[in-house]
């Protein structure tokens, strides 16, 4: 059996973290490639904020919990959840308790 099919605290976290991160990266390429090359109403695109985009990055944390709870991997299921929880604090600090608008600049 490989390290990542273990029921581990830290298997579930490392897949939270790169899903997070991963998911973070594609949302905001796709955002910066679509701004202004697309109209919507007539009117250009500007894109999306980037603390949407953080905040989707992280919803997207509902699949690995999801397939661990089916496989009943609740140690796994334990550490996704922990890392949810932290990039959560972190952006309601960051984004929204302090006011940044972006992270990347």
């Amino acid at each position: 059996m490989s390290k990542l099919q273990e029921d581990n605290v830290f298997v579930g976290m490392m897949v939270s973290v790169f899903l997070t991160v991963t998911m973070f990266y594609v949302f905001y390429q796709i955002n910066q490639s679509l701004i202004g090359n697309i109209t919507i109403q007539g009117e250009s695109f500007f894109g999306v904020r980037e603390r949407f985009i953080a905040t989707l990055a992280v919803v997207f944390n509902i699949l690995p919990f999801f397939i661990y709870m089916r496989v009943r991997k609740d140690n796994c299921m334990r550490g996704v959840g922990v890392v949810t929880v932290l990039f959560s604090m972190f952006m309601l600090v960051y984004y929204y308790i302090l006011g940044n608008y972006s992270i990347l600049s």
